[in-house]
């Protein structure tokens, strides 16, 4: 479209345009057959129409997507600002300017126009009232009909290019004072033609938003106290009783309704013809809504109103749509919808479905360095030393060096922004790592002190060291100059970057970990779980530059196995950045089937798991055995129980008792307790174990003949148990 110059001077507007012509006749207000075409304006043209500032045309419809025109423009907005009666006296009107030629009707209203300052009388012989106007033509309209003052706020639709930076003050007064929004994808399209209905929804925001009241002795509010549809009578407090006519158009919050659809207690607006019938009735009623407060994923666009997905600080998705005139609210004042943008924070309201309110969140902004990470809670400590622990909601933005990472990034030590809201931590910045571990490379104790360190990442960075630093090594205080090159220290900055903390690492400090992988994660960041030599697991993110080794060869993360024992290499911020494999190293499952426990030789067998064949390991006096995570004796670990045993170099490290409560037992009875239901055995290797019997227990002989009584017996007999949760369920004579 070619963009129309609009030569606007002072307090005027001339629109110079291409074609001339005449706009159909308008009938008098009354029922429109096509107003669900425009569903998102019914409520605008219905209540235009009734007070007769834009009404249907003779057949009984809207055309709500019919342009409009210049002079269409200044006709509404001069009825819309209650300059009618002014503009129907002056057709006859002499004025020292010359009329727009062919003009045949509206003179009336172009002199009211230009003594209004909308047009500029001087340029006025160039005015085509025929021609579609543009958004940009019917804002600058408005803001002089409306005599708004020009607003220094910047603009923030996406085209705001488009629109002559001189006239970027009256559009944001306009957007201010929430007359005129954005379309959607955040536009303006300053030079896309003003359709009817537009023009609608744009005249109800200058009535109801106050800036005019053309006809006040029409309408009417209060409270509806009784509604009697026989008689068409409405009674209003105050006001009095009102009939209404029969095509009387009704909404109930911003929805088409009837009259049989009002409530006693309906706080309503009416609209009267000029015999004092109500013709439009807008109805507000008290509603329950559901409140939610989360970060906005996404706006758009759906069948002529907005959809907005928010995830609330659970992490719970919701999409709802926006019901029609929402704009987002904020602290000084309202802008439109369309400029909500993906990461804001906000309180929605949502009823019957559809969200009615949206609040922009205020939040602070602390600063200062993290002293905690826990899964959903944060510690941070300011500069002043005073503490704050945060809540870390499901749905929180981290952001480092202008990027998006996870929470679980965020680490002890980082100096960081976030802004809060109720306590909670709605978004991370991490401006700097707050420690940093490395090799010293080169000390500065001459003037200014510094130290030069190389990092993990083999990166060497130069620190200023402040004059008061604290340096420890072994838990002693020494002195900066006492130092080495080489030593691999810990340094903590202040938020001026001076190094006011030194720590001298152990040399066994080095970040290395061994365990067996429990579980290894190669989707998305990439993670390792291992069981280490404590029997305590551990879960760990994984460098996407690791380094894995097997064997002396280079191999990729996702060829390690599960059960493999590994090494695990860590940076300062417990990040693996190298994993050995150690092959010497295995973890076999399988089931007892001989200890040695009292001679020179101790050694294990195990019917293995993965294949059934019996294997054999020698058990050392370093042999760890344990259950449960606690360590418990050798000569405690029943032949027959399921176990995990750590082999290197066919020596047995550790011995993990995984399973002695659902398995079968053989050994010699040498007692059994009648009166507790008791049994003492002993097995092969000479050790003794006593079982309670279980509630429903089974006895059989050695010819698998039932057993009555547990007195039957006997001390001597070679028994196979079959045990339950630790009890005997059955016992069989061998």
């Amino acid at each position: 479209m070619i963009k129309r110059i609009l030569l606007i001077v002072i307090l005027a507007v001339a629109v110079v345009a291409a074609a001339a012509g005449t706009p159909a006749p308008e009938a008098e207000a009354g029922k429109l057959s096509d107003l669900g075409e425009a569903a998102w304006a019914r409520q605008e043209i219905a209540e235009m129409n009734a007070l007769g500032i834009i009404t249907g045309y003779p057949e009984g419809v809207f055309s709500p997507y019919k342009n409009v025109t210049i002079m269409e423009a200044v006709v509404m907005l001069i009825r819309a600002i209650g300059l009618e009666e002014q503009a129907r006296s002056l057709d006859d009107a002499s004025v020292d300017y010359e009329m727009p030629q062919g003009l045949t009707w509206g003179r009336g209203y172009l002199i009211a126009a230009v003594q209004r300052g909308m047009l500029d009388g001087a340029n006025l012989y160039q005015f085509k009232p025929g021609e579609p106007a543009t958004r940009l033509e019917v804002a600058l309209l408005t803001y002089y009909a409306l005599k708004l003052n020009s607003e220094s706020s910047p603009l923030a639709f996406a085209d705001a290019g488009q629109i002559p930076q001189e006239r970027h003050g009256h559009i944001a007064a306009l957007v201010n004072n929430d007359i005129m929004r954005g379309l959607p994808g955040n536009l303006f399209c300053p030079y896309e033609y003003n359709n009817r209905a537009q023009m609608a929804v744009l005249l109800s925001r200058i009535i109801g938003n106050k800036f005019a009241d053309p006809y006040p002795d029409r309408r009417l509010s209060g409270t509806i106290s009784s509604v009697d549809l026989n008689s068409q009578l409405l009674s209003i407090q105050p006001g009095g009783n009102k009939f209404f006519t029969s095509d009387c158009e009704v909404f109930i919050d911003g929805n088409s309704a009837a009259p049989a659809d009002l409530n006693a207690g309906d706080e309503a607006e009416l609209i009267l013809d000029e015999s004092g019938q109500a013709v439009f009735i807008k109805a507000h009623r008290q509603k329950d809504y559901t409140s939610y407060k989360g970060k906005v994923e996404s706006l758009f666009p759906i069948a002529g109103e907005y959809w907005l997905a928010l995830v609330d600080f659970g992490g719970n998705n919701l999409t709802r749509p926006v019901a029609g005139g929402v704009g987002v609210n904020e602290p000084g004042g309202r802008r439109d919808i369309s400029s909500l943008s993906e990461g804001e924070f906000v309180e929605i309201k949502v009823s019957d479905n559809k969200i009615i309110e949206i609040n922009s969140l205020d939040c602070t902004t602390l600063s200062g360095k993290v002293e905690s990470v826990q899964y959903s809670s944060l510690t941070l400590r300011d500069d002043s030393g005073e503490e704050y622990e945060l809540d870390v909601p499901g749905n929180v933005v981290v952001m480092k060096n202008g990027g998006a990472m996870t929470y679980e990034g965020v680490m002890e030590g980082d100096l960081v922004e976030v802004s809060v809201y109720d306590e909670k931590a709605l978004k991370i910045d991490v401006l700097r790592s707050g420690e940093i571990e490395g090799e010293i490379e080169e000390l500065d104790t001459s003037g200014t002190w510094g130290i030069t360190i190389v990092d993990d990442d083999g990166d060497t960075e130069e620190y200023t060291v402040d004059d008061d630093v604290e340096v420890e090594r072994d838990g002693r205080t020494i002195d900066f100059e006492d130092l080495d090159e080489g030593e691999r220290v810990r340094l903590e900055l202040d938020s001026d970057d001076y190094v006011i903390y030194i720590e001298v690492l152990d040399e066994d400090d080095n970040g290395e970990i061994e365990g067996e992988i429990e579980e290894l994660d190669t989707s998305g960041t990439w993670g390792i779980t291992i069981v280490d030599d404590d029997g305590d697991t551990e879960e760990y993110t994984v460098d996407d530059d690791v380094e894995v080794e097997r064997d002396g060869r280079t191999i990729d993360f996702e060829d390690l196995d599960e059960g493999e024992w590994v090494r695990l290499e860590l940076n300062s911020r417990d990040i693996v950045v190298g994993i050995e494999a150690d092959e010497e190293v295995s973890i076999i499952k399988g089931v007892v089937k001989d200890l040695t426990t009292d001679s020179s030789q101790v050694i294990i067998r195990l019917v293995r798991e993965d294949n059934g064949r019996t294997a054999q390991y020698d058990v050392t006096s370093d042999t760890v055995c344990a259950r449960d995570d606690d360590d418990i004796d050798l000569d405690e670990v029943i032949i027959g129980a399921e176990v995990e045993v750590r082999v290197r170099d066919g020596e047995a490290e550790r011995i993990k008792v995984t399973n002695d409560e659902d398995i079968t037992v053989e050994g010699e009875v040498t007692s059994v307790d009648t009166s507790r239901e008791r049994i003492t055995i002993r097995q092969v290797n000479g050790n003794k174990f006593t079982f309670d019997f279980a509630a429903d227990y089974d006895l059989e002989d050695d010819e698998g003949d039932r057993i009555t009584e547990l007195d039957d017996v006997e001390e001597g007999w070679d028994v196979k148990l079959e045990l339950e949760n630790g009890e005997v369920e059955k016992l069989t004579q061998e």
